[in-house]
């Protein structure tokens, strides 16, 4: 196995203790069946340390979850010798280093006793002037801190002690990639069926903490950071702020504006749009209703993609007063394919922010971080930010929930020991913030403040790392199965959205009523309603069923008959009813089958009501007949169609004139019959 796969595979496995090991990053094994159950999490820890900083202050939290009291209490605090490598770095976080080196130990009493149930804090301060410690080599030494009780260890955490010796010469660059979404949690009819969003953006909500964490560090010392905002997320915290309902266990719950989820809502986009004002801060736009790409290419609806893309621009300038760089895209969920990068690149993308392990990336020498660019497409016409595996791994693990400080610092820590792979060199890593990534406030706090602030990163943009950093080959995309709608869905849609086509060129006064419905289709595309169907297709109904009825709504009264008694200048009435409640405009169609010349006439139609129209014909011929009446949207679809009996008892000219001539021919020929015939 490649070094970089094993390395990642221990990664995986790292990841994979949590919840009952990682929240200490991680538990030590009980010795005894009936060790107290404790559960540890770091409170505080500085980002580095070194000659000019060589007190270590650590805080953290013991909580007893078990029935009986831990007395006896002391805390066992082990240094361990420097790690050379990501790999043993990783394995640092979980067990004991192999060899065992320990620069320092000690042990600190504490009085008193930890009840079942309650939870404590703790202190500890810790010379870092061991002999053990390089004092020419910056590193990371391995930090174990158990509680024990009896002198027996019943929890520990494992923490990185990042120790500089001198300032970086060649920092890590760093470009962090925000991507700020939240999916549909609304019904068509605006109600909100979910409080996520509420919970997101409370006091204590993940993405208030974020907002609130980059935003301290903006006005601190701009720094470097790019925003991809989801429209969606915007669309609903703009109506939450104008105030909303939510249905919450089959109760509907108001909330009026300028309280409660609707001033936090007004709060949030405060601090977006004074965000995206920092002169630091970059911010893109995902298409309009976060839709997976390839899922629109793949249903037929590419055409879809280039509104999407511009909706989405305009609401996050609308909303934000901030102009989105359009070259650049975070294709949402990190949904991509190569039909979906050559389609990005002709719409004018050049840049596209993606998931770690999007791009098939070859092995690196010794293991070391890959590039954090690379060239895509059939002719290498788009360039990508790929954020680092492992980096990504710990983002994506359950232990920024259950010991965020703790994760925090260990991929401040992983981002250390990156640098320490070449630390002369002048080398780059892309962290993306994805999506789904919800981590307690904590956690977001820690990790942007430690970013800002680590010697060895330095924060840089996504533009300056590809400049920096050029992609130097084109790589494929790792093998994935995008995922797509059911044929019936993608038919639905693209039925609704012909209808409402062509009711909206039938309304005099169309107003806001088309473009709500268009809104209501686009949401229904949504990336979100790829695994729930059913909830996308209540969007779709909700659109077509308005339009459907206006396309229903003329009517040509069936069963008449006509009874004409001129061939030319004849007077066609057809009777037509509007049952909408607003005056729509069609066309009434005769072909030309029986008439002289086909009439066409466009005319208003008055709501609720009937009205008759007539139409001067010439007729082809006499006797009875039947002419088809149409009735036309002005976009050319045909409402109704209908065949009116025509009886015409006008007489044929020419038939008329043939009839006298041969009645004069008989007269004649009878007439000879009395005239002197000459004899011999």
């Amino acid at each position: 196995m490649a070094a970089p796969m094993r390395r990642l595979v221990l990664l995986l496995a790292v990841c994979s203790l949590a919840p009952t090991a990682w929240p200490a990053l991680a538990q030590s094994p009980s010795p005894e069946p009936e060790t107290p159950a404790v559960r540890l999490r770091l409170v505080e820890q500085p980002i580095w340390n070194g000659p000019e900083r060589p007190l270590l202050q650590v805080r953290f939290h013991a909580v007893n979850e078990g029935s009986a009291p831990i007395t006896d209490l002391t805390i066992g605090l082990t240094l361990f010798g420097r790690v050379r490598s990501r790999s043993a770095y990783e394995r640092s976080l979980v067990e004991d280093p192999v060899p065992v080196v320990v620069v320092d130990a000690e042990t600190y009493a504490r009085e008193g006793a930890l009840e079942p149930g309650a939870g404590r804090t703790f202190d500890l301060s810790f010379p870092l002037d061991a002999p053990g410690i390089d004092p020419t080599t910056s590193g990371i030494y391995p930090l174990k801190i158990d509680l024990r009780s009896d002198g027996v260890p019943v929890a520990a955490i494992r923490t990185p002690v990042v120790y500089l010796v001198r300032p970086p010469e060649q920092p890590l660059a760093v470009a962090l990639e925000v991507a700020l979404h939240h999916p549909i949690s609304f019904r068509p009819d605006g109600v909100f069926t979910s409080t996520s969003l509420e919970e997101a953006i409370g006091p204590e909500g993940s993405l208030a903490r974020l907002l609130q964490a980059l935003a301290a560090v903006e006005r601190a010392d701009p720094t470097p950071v790019h925003l991809a905002i989801s429209p969606t997320l915007l669309l609903q915290l703009a109506r939450m702020r104008d105030g909303y309902r939510v249905e919450v266990d089959g109760e509907t719950r108001e909330v009026a504006p300028g309280e409660g989820g609707a001033a936090r809502a007004g709060e949030v986009l405060t601090t977006l749009r004074a965000l995206a004002a920092s002169p630091a801060v970059r911010v893109s736009a995902m298409p309009y209703a976060a839709p997976e790409i390839p899922s629109l290419l793949a249903g037929g609806l590419a055409r879809d993609l280039e509104v999407q893309l511009v909706r989405g621009r305009e609401l996050v300038r609308s909303l934000l007063s901030v102009e989105p760089d359009p070259t650049v895209l975070r294709p949402p969920g990190g949904a991509i394919d190569e039909g979906a990068l050559e389609d990005l690149a002709a719409r004018g993308v050049g840049t596209v922010l993606l998931d770690a392990g999007a791009v098939a990336q070859p092995p690196q020498p010794l293991g070391f971080a890959p590039p954090p660019t690379a060239r895509l497409g059939p002719r290498g016409e788009l360039a990508a930010l790929v954020p680092d595996p492992s980096v990504a791994a710990l983002l994506a693990s359950p232990s920024a929930t259950e010991d965020p400080v703790l994760a925090a610092h260990a991929v401040l820590g992983e981002l250390a020991a990156i640098w320490q792979e070449q630390p002369g060199l002048a080398r780059g890593v892309a962290l993306l913030w994805p999506e789904s990534f919800e981590p307690p406030g904590r956690f977001s706090e820690a990790l942007v403040a430690g970013l800002a602030a680590a010697p060895w990163l330095a924060p840089t943009g996504v533009h300056d790392l590809l400049s920096t950093f050029p992609p130097t080959e084109t790589l494929p995309l790792a093998a994935a199965a995008p995922r797509t709608f059911p044929p019936s869905y993608v038919a639905d849609l693209k039925q609704a959205r012909r209808r409402v086509e062509v009711s909206r060129s039938m309304l005099v006064d169309p107003g806001d009523e088309p473009a709500r419905l268009e809104d209501l289709l686009l949401l229904a595309e949504s990336g979100a309603f790829l695994s729930d169907p059913l909830a996308g297709a209540a969007f779709i109904r909700a659109a077509d069923e308005p339009a459907a009825a206006v396309l229903g709504a003329v009517r040509i009264d069936r069963g008449q008959v006509v009874t004409l008694t001129s061939q030319t200048g004849a007077t066609l009435p057809i009777r037509i009813a509007n049952t909408a409640d607003r005056p729509l405009r069609v066309t009434v169609f005769l072909p030309d089958t029986y008439l002289v010349r086909a009439l066409r006439r466009e005319v208003v139609l008055e709501p609720d009501g009937a009205q008759t129209l007539t139409f001067q014909a010439d007729l082809k011929t006499t006797g009875r007949f039947r002419v088809v009446v149409q009735v036309l949207a002005p976009t050319g679809r045909i409402l109704d169609e209908t065949e009116i009996i025509v009886r015409s008892t006008a007489y044929n000219r020419i038939a008329l004139l043939i009839t006298i001539a041969a009645a004069v021919v008989l007269v004649l020929v009878w007439a000879r019959r009395f005239l002197p015939r000459r004899t011999s």
